[in-house]
Formats: structure tokens, sequence, C-alpha cells
């Protein structure tokens, strides 16, 4: 046992462990509740009495699923991995343990190689790094910032395709390969000297900490309407101190698509107090731009009439509390299913799809809508 009166330079003698190289040390009381490294050795000493100090732990991953250390080791390490109790020096293997036994005694954890520490979150980005080494993929290393620009989005929309099925095996693997674009940019850019994944992980913590001083600091938010007001006020005042442009609509990403784009420049419009009154105003307006598109005269005036109605239509969702953009994909969900249940009831029937006159497809339209 590591014994209230040992060093610290006197536990790295004992574990024979140089510090140089890189070394963490932790209790199994604390263990779940920490970001560790697989990669570099661990001391694991024995819980005692005084471990946490009566305080909460952090809920991060480990803790919230109910895990001690010896769940997030096996999440992390392999069952065959030997951990060497300090005590008397024998090697014992992880899948033999259990809290118990774990927690009893102080361990040393040897280091794990990047690619054998699969579950770590540090291990992505040194595989990351080996793929862009001289040696290492010739695709990887072709690759730019500009030339990765298609798979963020791919990526992301994947990740909205997994969220939508409810499948959460297929959206691990989505958030996986999503993040793998965030590792590749910022392994770039360290390349470049720009930044590293350290800046990045600075960035958004410190973001996320400056736009919620009601959770972080002492303001007081009365609901949900404050905290986004809050929320916009803090990023104006970010703009104006990088010296960037003061446009409520600067922060509007110029590749985000189109109705998604619209909703959020309409958002922001409304916080400007530049609203309609009621919803009644709205739906003036629909019908005030269909009938402008109706009566246009030519192709130019028709692409402006048929902007602005759907720029209103955007409007009018966010009025209703409706994501346009999932409205129209559901939309198109159900147009592909339904129709490809017409075409094969058609064909059930011995009816060529290409042979159906308009009342024909009507009929089989609504069949398949009372279905």
């Amino acid at each position: 046992m590591s014994g209230e009166g040992t060093t610290v330079d006197q536990l790295l003698a004992r574990a024979e462990v140089d510090p140089r190289a890189g070394v963490q040390i932790a209790d199994t009381a604390h263990l779940a509740a920490i970001a560790f490294d697989p990669t570099l050795p661990l001391l694991l000493l024995a819980a005692t009495d005084t471990a946490t100090g009566g305080a909460a732990l952090p809920a991060l991953p480990g803790r919230q699923l109910g895990r001690g250390a010896l769940g997030v080791m096996r999440d992390l390490y392999p069952p065959v991995h030997a951990l060497r109790r300090l005590r008397d020096g024998t090697h014992v293997a992880l899948e033999t343990l259990d809290e118990a036994a774990l927690a009893a005694d102080d361990w040393v954890v040897p280091a794990l190689e990047p690619t054998e520490s699969l579950a770590s979150p540090h291990a992505i980005a040194a595989i990351a790094a080996r793929l862009r080494a001289p040696d290492g993929c010739p695709w990887d290393r072709r690759q730019t910032h500009a030339s990765l620009r298609t798979y963020v989005l791919e990526e992301a929309y994947e990740a909205v395709d997994a969220i939508e099925t409810g499948a959460p095996a297929d959206l691990a693997e989505e958030l996986g390969d999503l993040l793998l674009q965030v590792i590749l940019h910022a392994q770039l850019a360290a390349e470049e000297g720009a930044f590293d994944l350290t800046d990045v992980y600075r960035s958004i913590s410190s973001k996320l900490i400056r736009r919620h001083p009601h959770v972080f600091g002492d303001v007081q938010v009365s609901g949900v309407g404050q905290v986004l007001a809050n929320w916009e006020r803090i990023k104006a005042e970010e703009r104006s101190d990088a010296g960037r442009d003061g446009s409520p609509f600067a922060g509007v990403a110029r590749a985000l698509p189109a109705l998604p784009a619209s909703r959020e420049i309409q958002e922001r419009a409304s916080a400007l107090g530049w609203d309609w009154p009621t919803v009644e105003g709205v739906w003036e307006k629909v019908r005030e731009e269909l009938g402008e598109l109706r009566a246009a005269a030519d192709d130019d005036e028709r692409v402006r009439e048929l902007g602005d109605l759907l720029f209103v239509l955007v409007n009018l969702a966010r009025w209703l509390g409706i994501d346009p953009e999932e409205a129209l994909r559901s939309a198109n969900r159900s147009f592909i299913a339904r129709l490809e249940a017409a075409m094969a009831l058609a064909e059930g029937r011995g009816i060529s799809a290409g042979d159906l006159d308009p009342a024909e497809r009507d009929r089989l339209w609504e069949e398949i809508k009372r279905r």
C-alpha cells in the first residue's frame, strides 16, 4: 500500500517508471471521473476513505454509466493486459480482477501503444498523425483543408441520418466518422504550425463556459428565452472584441444549406425586433407571395418570387415551431416510400407504371395513402 508518508518520488522509484516520458497517478475512487491516457503508464493507488474528500465528482462518461475504475479500465485496456502489483511485484491480468481486488492494492498499469488503445480519446489523434507521416497513407497525405470540406458535410449528414433511425450503434459509428474530420483538420493545422488539437479543445471549452454565465458564473436567468438572448449578446461581444464584422448576420455560415440559413437569419432578425406581431401576418404574406409567383412574367421574376415564397414559408415554420429542413426531409422520405409502394402495387396488378394515366396514378396514390 502507498501509505500516507509515501512521496511521489518514492512511488515512482518503486514503480520503476521514468516520469520524463510521462506518467499518470490516480486512485481507484477517482479514476472513473477523470480523463486519463492509456498510452502513458498509470500508477493506480488503493482507494482510501478520504479519496473523494466528500466532494461530488464530475459526471464524466464513466460515472454516467455507473461504472467504477474497473469498468472504465476494461473499456480502455485489453482483457489480458497485465497490471503489476506494487507490494509484491506480481503480474495480474485485468480480466481476473474485480473492483474490490483492484481497490485494495497499488498497481502499475503499463502503457499501451496508440494502435492498441482504440477506446482512448488520444488514440485517434495518434493514428491520424501516423497516417499523415512521410511513410503513411498516400491518400491521407494528399488531403488539405479544402479537399476535406465535402467529407465534413457528408459525415454530418450521415450522423443526422443515424439519429433519425434511432440505432445507437449506427450513431456511435457516425459520430466517430465526424470526429475523425475534426482530428484530421487539427492534424493538418498542426503540421502548418497554425493550431493543434489542444487549441480546438481550449477554444470550445472556453466558449462554452463564457456563453453559459448562468451555469459557470453568477448571472440569473428566467428561462430559455433569456438564455438565448444572453448567448446572442455574448456572441456579438466576441465578434466586436475580435475586430470582426459586427453585423448580427455575420455569423451565418455561407456554406449552410439555404433552408437552415434562412431560418437562422429570420431568428436573428426576430431577436432584433424585426418580426410580425402575430402569425396571422405571416399567413397573409404567404398568400401574397404565392399570388406574386403566379403572376410572374418571366424566368428571372419567377426565381425571385419563388425565393420570396420559400423565405416566408421558412418564417411560417419558425412561427409554428417546426424545423423547415426536417419538414422537407420528412416529405422527401414520405414521397419516396409512397411512390415505391404505388409502383409496386401497379406492377403487382400487371400494369406498367409508365402506362398509367393521370387519373390512375391519382387513384393508386390515394390508395397507398389510405394504407
